[in-house]
């Protein structure tokens, strides 16, 4: 019986899998810690040796004992980051038994089992994929944060914090404004901007910090003028790359669309419906689906098909109870 790693690592969290051949679960794992390659290229293949050593030593196997590694990771087309963790990869020796594939991919494996669909994750990032009729992925967005981005959890916090940082002087008369001053201060323990600012900027997951304020915003978007503007421009533009991306397809076009769903943020039904309602111009029906199965499962299964040809079929997956939140 072969056994497979499998691991899906973003910018705010990370999660790790040991799998059978039958589909089996032996061990997972998730910690709220980032894994991003780009943003993380120092500290990000530590904390993924890390997790495998952890979650070999749950179930008592060395890390010879694992047939192959597949790792779905934000930012794995960054080449310096690349670089580090193969050669942490290598002094481990498991380079040779190990594929780095976008962590979207390893979603689509899970959400979209035919090959079949458009996947949108909006977590700290945004990205949206789909394959042609040839196989071949396309995608929109996914650009990363610091580029053009718009929509994502981390573009709704950054949003945030520039409004407040240009009306710092007029807050206390705007109680839209001073309502999520507050949410912010409760949040990060501090009584000034200055300070709730130099924390973020200081924190070694700054990236995930200023994502996680997105929840909040959106959250309060119903009754939050401020937070409701944040939010339809974030969406409008996340509807953008949806239409953008099936004008693309060689799909037979209608006017339904469904839509599979990963991330923390697209989970959301306050964001689904603002997204939804910019769809609406384009398409009468939006159906969502979301899958159970964590696309960690999904980097294990191409590993597995990559370098073992062995077919493990997401109906055969057994996830267990054996998370452990850290």
């Amino acid at each position: 019986m072969n056994i497979y790693f499998g691991l899906d690592g973003g910018a705010s969290s990370t999660r790790a899998i040991i799998v059978d051949s039958n589909g089996n679960t032996l061990a997972k794992q998730k910690i709220n810690k980032g894994t991003n390659l780009k943003v993380y290229q120092d500290i990000a293949p530590k904390r993924i040796i890390d997790l495998i050593m952890e979650l070999c030593q749950s179930i008592s196997i060395s890390i010879d004992d694992i047939s192959a590694f597949g790792f779905g990771l934000a930012a794995v087309s960054h080449d310096q980051g690349r670089e580090l963790l193969f050669k942490e990869l290598d002094r481990y020796n498991i380079a040779d038994k190990s594929i780095l594939i976008n962590d979207a991919e390893a979603s689509y494996k899970i959400s979209c089992q035919d090959d079949v669909g458009i996947l949108l994750t909006v977590g700290t990032g945004v990205i949206a994929i789909a394959k042609n009729s040839n196989g071949e992925f396309i995608k929109v967005a996914g650009k990363g944060h610091d580029k053009s981005d718009i929509g994502s959890g981390y573009w709704i916090g950054k949003e945030l914090l520039l409004k407040l940082s240009f009306n710092e002087a007029i807050i206390n008369h705007e109680p839209d404004l001073l309502e999520l001053r507050d949410i912010l201060f409760e949040k990060f323990e501090s009584d000034n901007l200055s300070g709730a600012l130099e924390y973020m900027a200081n924190h070694e997951d700054s990236l995930s910090l200023k994502a996680s304020i997105a929840k909040d915003v959106i959250n309060i978007s119903e009754s939050n003028e401020v937070a409701l503007k944040i939010l339809q421009e974030a969406t409008f533009n996340v509807a953008d790359y949806i239409i953008d991306i099936y004008s693309m397809l060689d799909y037979k076009k209608t006017n339904d669309i469904v839509l599979f769903g990963n991330g923390s943020v697209i989970k959301s039904k306050l964001y689904r419906k603002s997204l939804n309602d910019s769809l609406s111009f384009n398409f009468n029906n939006i159906n969502w689906v979301f899958s159970d199965i964590s696309p960690a499962y999904g980097a294990a299964l191409i590993a597995a098909l990559s370098k073992d040809n062995v077919t493990i079929n997401t109906s055969d997956i057994i996830q267990g109870d054996y998370l452990v939140s850290s």
